[in-house]
């Protein structure tokens, strides 16, 4: 199954994320340009997690991808790219909530 499905809707092509998508160390790895060792230090910082079959979700590779992009603009280690997600996790938590008590 492919991560994305194209559909047309009145001319435009829409791309749609298959967010039941599930991901190897392999593929994980080869996306994010990283090896095994790596994608295991992002575990071990909690950055991302894994289940027991060892695959990733599609929610865990865009969380990558985010922690790649601070490491590499911002110079981070691991645990300020697990922190610096955290925070950036609880800052779109409270404008949902700001959001529904102001609606």
């Amino acid at each position: 199954m492919n991560p994305v499905s194209e559909h047309e809707v009145s001319g435009i092509r829409i791309e749609v994320l298959n967010r039941d998508k599930r991901y190897t160390v392999t593929e994980i790895c080869m996306i994010c340009q990283i090896d095994k060792a790596g994608l295991q230090q992002y575990v071990d910082y909690g950055v991302i997690v894994t289940d027991e079959s060892e695959q990733y979700r599609q929610s865990q590779l865009d969380r990558l991808i985010r922690a790649r992009r601070l490491q590499q603009d911002l110079e981070l280690n691991h645990a300020g790219v697990a922190l610096a997600l955290d925070l950036l996790d609880r800052i779109a938590e409270l404008k949902r909530d700001l959001a529904l008590l102001s609606g």
